[in-house]
């Protein structure tokens, strides 16, 4: 079975959970102690992974119609019901074993801090991840025209998002959490070297002009980083600037291709595969 990068950033702040007897001798209900878990990853920093856990609760208690599920009805049947009604949301079959499966690692690590004996609720019941062979990434004519689209009567954001959107096809694929905590420090000797967030794979690549054009547009003196996005100095607040600022620059890349013609909506995961599967024998020279 193929994990994705949320299964794998859920499993590791669970990894972090301490096991504390009080608390789940206080806690014999699942969504309890699901918000526990919660609370747990964020003390320790896991902001994206206990935000997706309050996401996957939240739809569960959706299903349910209130907020508890005592650990002994939480069984094989009640799980069938959800995974019903998560196919009866329209949802994709990815989504609907992610909700289930993010669930299956609540129940396991409780079996594991001895908070309920283990059911098997989940037996028999198929929720790996299917890779999705259609993955879209733009045309090499495409970035071209992204890259001349006057955006002079637009809001300065929907520029900003261009710019971080062609930046990533530039840096080979750069994911947004790796951009938004690039320093002056990461270039050196004609290089950009950074490490990759979720694989912490160091990477490094040509910094050529088109990146410096980039980042000259968008410095600011208030922020160490290259791009205006992280300036609070908090942990907490930093992981929300982030959210926020990828949220917008989503949504107006969203705009650019409503504008461009592109018959699907651009993301910065489409900036990912453009450089996977459309450019990735290029240098950045050939794509202007």
């Amino acid at each position: 079975m193929e994990k994705t990068q949320k299964d794998d950033s859920l499993e590791q702040s669970a990894q972090v959970l301490s096991h504390d007897g009080e608390n789940q001798r206080k806690t014999p209900d699942f969504i309890a102690y699901a918000r526990l878990c919660a609370t747990r990853m964020q003390n320790t920093g896991k902001y994206d992974a206990a935000h997706r856990l309050d996401k996957y609760v939240a739809k569960f208690i959706a299903f349910l119609g209130r907020n508890e599920i005592p650990f002994k009805d939480f069984d094989s049947l009640l799980m069938r019901n959800y995974h019903t009604w998560l196919e009866n949301q329209k949802l994709g079959r990815n989504s609907v074993s992610l909700y289930i499966r993010n669930l299956k690692r609540i129940y396991r690590l409780a079996v594991k801090d001895g908070v309920t004996m283990e059911r098997h609720p989940f037996e028999g019941m198929d929720v790996s991840y299917w890779a999705k062979k259609d993955k879209k990434g733009l045309e090499l004519d495409d970035v071209r025209r992204l890259h001349d689209l006057d955006l002079s009567n637009q809001n300065r954001s929907v520029a900003f998002a261009r710019d971080i959107f062609l930046f990533s096809v530039y840096t080979r694929g750069m994911r947004a959490n790796d951009i938004f905590y690039l320093t002056l420090d990461n270039i050196k000797n004609g290089f950009l070297t950074y490490r990759q967030k979720t694989t912490d794979k160091e990477v490094s690549v040509p910094w050529e002009s088109a990146m410096q054009e980039i980042v000259g547009r968008h410095a600011r003196p208030d922020t160490p980083y290259l791009f205006p996005v992280i300036t609070a100095e908090g942990a907490y607040e930093q992981w929300r600037q982030h959210g926020m600022a990828l949220h917008n620059i989503n949504r107006n890349l969203k705009t650019i291709a409503r504008m461009l013609g592109i018959p699907f909506p651009l993301n910065m995961t489409v900036a990912h595969h453009t450089w996977e599967s459309m450019t990735r024998n290029m240098s950045i020279r050939a794509l202007l």
